[in-house]
């Protein structure tokens, strides 16, 4: 949004006042697959859930482990 680039790469959906400043052009999607040790005792997670812990809303898998 400076101007001191002339391509970049974004991990997520840009927002309203990104797409309003930037010319951009969408040209591929990637996927994420969540890999645990296989010792790890949390058998079922949801994408909410898992959305938390990538925000930093949950602190890690103990804590979920709680709920």
């Amino acid at each position: 949004m400076q101007g001191e680039c002339d391509f970049g790469m974004a991990s997520r959906e840009l927002k309203d006042y990104e797409k309003e400043l930037l010319n951009y052009r969408l040209i591929a999607n990637d996927d994420i697959v969540v890999i645990v040790n296989k010792d790890n005792p949390l058998t079922n997670i949801t994408l909410e859930q898992l959305k938390g812990i990538y925000t930093g809303e949950l602190a890690g898998w103990q804590e979920l482990s709680r709920k």
